[in-house]
């Protein structure tokens, strides 16, 4: 049967294959957009899946850090155990050192005390306000009296058991004759201890150190007892005053005693320069009266030829009788000065100089001479004894000089280079006020060349 015989299977036919080809091209049209979506999804999981590659490779990163970090961990516990020990020894090594630096700031103190007694220190005395004491006695040998009067009375009160306090009886024993044998023994051994330091201490006594010695005396007696306390030894406070006074009669008769012995040093120097002084006077004189005689004796030949001369002649003669007679003139004056000087012995130049180049600046000498020639004095001190000779600041001419030069000491003590030899007159002073106070004390102008030539000092540092 042909299908376009029959419409009905034709049409039937048409729609089913129409159907067929709409489906096929549905199905066709949805794999399409399906596969659109597949690739649009793949993409999507392609490039997720290598975000999460990338995430994991992080991850790993942060996981081999992490695991880094963990040995890490495990060192830095280990260190901070290390290093707490470490800490604790250095605690227990600071401990111990702040112990023994404390240990040793004390003995540090006491020896520092100690040695303040045998080496100078710088307190007044040093630094110029050492003043001498108001001496008690007149003489070093009324001092000597003193202190064997004091030790004197010393020794009767160790001979009547006052000098040293114990007890009758002790907790120790019950045995009152084993106790006081003790007691006594202890109190033998604390005297002679004391009695030993003290003699040493007081043979150390001087000016820069009396203040200390004293303190250290005080400090023994302190240490005995504290060392005795279980005995309860201590000394009787008289036997320790006695001490303080024997240390203070020791002080002053050593201070005595040196400046007696200055003094006879001074009076023997200016002894000797006074000896010096007469025989330059009797040399003076000498060739005064010698100077004398001969333009006596030319002026008397002058006068005689005069007489006998011509006219030509007398002109010169009397020319030459003008002059010996001013030159016998001069010398009468000369031999008059020269006895008169003799005669007069607390005459003389008191002399203000400097020596830079030696001493340095403002440092001034203030001595005396009596000499007619004054700078050979000068010239004396600047000889073999110093590297350069002294410059002349003033050279003061007085009817008194020893009495205007011990003023001018006077004046100027507090600034003495050499405050215990007073032998050395020099002064560290400023000149101008040197200048006053002579003024003062002469009531007259006095003329000072304020400035020190020093030239061969200068000189001597232009060559180096």
């Amino acid at each position: 049967m042909n299908l376009f015989e029959n419409p009905i299977i034709f049409l039937s036919t048409s729609i089913l294959f129409l159907i067929s080809t709409l489906y096929f091209f549905y199905q066709l049209k949805l794999k399409k957009t399906k596969s659109k979506t597949l690739n649009t999804e793949l993409k999507d999981i392609t490039l997720d899946l290598k975000n999460k590659e990338t995430e994991l490779e992080n991850l790993n990163i942060e996981k081999a850090h992490l695991i880094e970090l963990e040995k890490s961990e495990k060192q830095l516990k280990k260190s901070e155990v290390n290093l707490k020990k470490v800490i604790t020894k250095i605690e227990n090594t600071i401990s111990t050192l702040t112990k023994e630096k404390e240990e040793i700031s004390n003995s540090l103190i006491d020896l520092k005390t100690d040695l303040s007694i045998y080496q100078p220190i710088y307190d007044l005395a040093n630094i110029g306000f050492f003043e001498e004491p108001e001496y008690l006695f007149e003489t070093s040998d009324r001092f000597k009296e003193e202190i064997k009067t004091i030790r004197e009375e010393q020794k009767n009160l160790i001979r009547n058991h006052k000098a040293i306090i114990f007890p009758y009886s002790i907790a120790m024993t019950d045995n009152k004759v084993y106790v006081k044998r003790v007691l006594t023994g202890q109190a033998k051994l604390m005297l002679k201890a004391f009695n030993n330091e003290c003699d040493n201490l007081m043979s150390l006594v001087k000016p820069s150190n009396y203040a200390k010695i004293l303190e250290r005396i005080n400090r023994t007696a302190t240490d005995l007892e504290k060392a005795s306390v279980e005995l309860k030894c201590q000394f009787e406070i008289e036997y320790i005053k006695l001490k303080y006074q024997e240390c203070e009669f020791q002080y002053q008769y050593k201070l005595k005693k040196e400046e007696e012995r200055i003094e006879q040093n001074l009076i023997r120097e200016q002894i000797r320069e006074e000896q010096k002084a007469i025989k330059e006077y009797q040399k003076a004189i000498d060739k005064a009266e010698n100077e004398e005689r001969i333009y006596r004796l030319a002026l008397e030949k002058a006068r005689l030829e005069l007489t006998k001369a011509n006219d030509s002649k007398k002109a010169e003669l009397r020319t030459k009788i003008a002059v010996l007679e001013m030159q016998l003139k001069e010398a009468e004056e000369s031999g008059i000065r020269a006895k008169s000087m003799a005669e007069q012995t607390r005459k003389g130049h008191v002399y203000i100089i400097s020596n830079i180049g030696s001493f340095g600046d403002d440092i001034y000498k203030i001595g005396l001479t009596r000499r007619l020639e004054p700078l050979d004095r000068v010239k004396e001190l600047g000889s073999a004894s110093v590297p350069f000779p002294f410059d002349v600041h003033a050279m003061i001419y007085s009817e008194d000089a020893p009495a205007l030069e011990t003023q001018l000491h006077r004046e100027f003590y507090i600034k003495r280079v050499n405050k215990i030899n007073r032998r050395k007159e020099f002064f560290k002073v400023n000149l101008l006020e040197i200048k006053e106070k002579v003024i003062e004390l002469t009531g007259s102008e006095q003329s000072f060349k304020m400035t020190a030539i020093a030239e061969n000092y200068y000189e001597s540092i232009k060559l180096s």
